[in-house]
């Protein structure tokens, strides 16, 4: 959930370092990088609500392997 809301974080202002980073070093209008993003950061937030709701998911696996 941490990494989720993370990566959340980094895309959408007033923090956005990876905007930032993708406008600097290619010079292109933050709108298209919005654009470009937003099926991204739809899906993340699809995710985490997910994760939220169902808590489950996110801890099925490590159940599994360790038999409880």
């Amino acid at each position: 959930m941490i990494g989720i809301t993370i990566m959340i974080g980094v895309i959408i202002p007033p923090v956005a370092i990876c905007v930032f980073v993708v406008k600097n070093i290619t010079g292109v209008p933050f709108n298209v990088i919005y654009r470009g993003v937003l099926p991204f950061l739809l899906s993340l937030i699809a995710c985490a609500l997910l994760l939220f709701l169902f808590p489950q998911i996110a801890t099925f696996l490590p159940n599994l392997l360790m038999g409880s």
